[in-house]
């Protein structure tokens, strides 16, 4: 009977870390990373539990949920694109506020 639950929960541990998602543009999980960025920088941090991004700018805060595709993540007026012609850029309320965005 040991032995079955020892398999379970060995089972059960390794899907999950089959599922866990990875961090998108060279994010760490639960660690702010710096941006520096033409038009304003900004700061993004990653949590692997809930797989959003909360970025943090001047022109606020927000916690950010990804797109279908994977290549951006949006949320309260703010978009983290992560590929496309101005590399890892920003936008907030529909307009691009950080572009070329480098990390620090």
């Amino acid at each position: 009977m040991n032995r079955l639950l020892l398999a379970a929960a060995v089972a059960a541990g390794l899907s999950a870390c089959a599922t866990a998602g990875t961090a998108p543009g060279g994010l760490k999980d639960g660690t702010f990373t710096s941006f520096d960025c033409d038009g304003g920088d900004f700061q993004a941090r990653w949590s692997a539990a809930t797989d959003t991004v909360r970025v943090r700018t001047h022109h606020g805060a927000a916690e950010l949920t990804p797109s279908k595709d994977g290549t951006s993540y949006s949320g309260d007026g703010f978009v983290l694109n992560l590929a496309g012609n101005d590399g890892i850029s920003l936008s907030h309320g529909g307009k691009v506020v950080s572009k070329n965005c480098k990390r620090v």
